[in-house]
């Protein structure tokens, strides 16, 4: 075998893999591994590997048809989606995760300034409330209202803070969350997200295993709930006042009295 039929033949199995992706990572290795070895054998006999890798099949469509055998088996009952409770934990803490550090870093970072004794004008404000009195502010003026006061300016490491957590959440969901196949509140949760055809099915890990699981794989991860739940709780809570205090600016001073 020559090197360039070697490297076809990789960069083959490296298309498979990622169409297995959500399968445990055991199962994903053993089967390319099996067809590794058949690839090689057939290369071998026939001494052809663009014939073989052509005979053998679009690499998209053999890793959507051992995910479709693996969920939907010929013999046996098709594995089952994962509850609705399991999905909805796992999606609260991707949330958390996600989301969180938006809320709870400017909430601490003002609670810190006034047990640090500052109040008034020289606390910290979080930094969307600040920012939601600029455009307000600009909105009103543009309104014609007059003799609005002019909001305290936003300083530049809390402009910094800003574009670090919205970058934060940005690459988490659109690039941590959506690149891999088990988020972090999945993982918790025992969850897989596996692609069959056109459509993205959530399932049990232990459903679609056939490897055996590695020691403790197969134990609970709700411990992470006793900081999890609580913690989410909080996030509401500041969401919904921070959703006030940035609505609050934009209403006319007239309706506010």
């Amino acid at each position: 075998m020559t090197q360039a039929e070697h490297a076809d033949i990789t960069r083959y199995l490296a298309k498979v893999r990622r169409g297995l992706r959500g399968l445990p990572p055991g199962d994903v290795n053993d089967t390319i591994e099996e067809i590794r070895t058949h690839l090689y054998e057939e290369v071998g006999e026939r001494g052809d590997a663009a014939a073989v890798l052509r005979d053998f099949g679009d690499p998209v469509e053999v890793a959507s048809e051992i995910v479709e055998r693996r969920v939907r088996p010929d013999e046996g009952r098709c594995v089952p989606q994962a509850s609705l409770g399991r999905r909805y934990s796992a999606w609260a803490t991707d949330v958390v995760i996600g989301l969180g550090p938006m809320l709870l870093v400017p909430t601490a970072l003002t609670f810190s300034t006034l047990a640090g004794g500052l109040h008034g004008a020289d606390a910290t404000m979080p930094v969307w409330i600040q920012m939601s009195e600029h455009v307000a502010h600009g909105w009103l003026t543009a309104l014609g209202y007059e003799g609005l006061p002019a909001p305290a300016a936003v300083s530049a490491w809390q402009w910094a803070l800003a574009t670090v957590l919205v970058g934060w959440a940005v690459f988490y969901w659109m690039a941590l969350r959506r690149s891999h196949s088990a988020s972090v509140g999945m993982w918790m949760t025992g969850l897989r997200g596996i692609r069959v055809n056109d459509d993205r099915v959530v399932v049990r890990e232990r459903d679609i295993a056939q490897s055996p699981a590695p020691l403790g794989a197969g134990r609970g991860r709700w411990w992470i709930l006793v900081a999890a739940i609580p913690t989410g709780c909080l996030c509401i809570l500041l969401l919904i006042y921070y959703v006030w205090m940035c609505v609050g600016p934009f209403l006319p001073p007239r309706i506010l009295g």
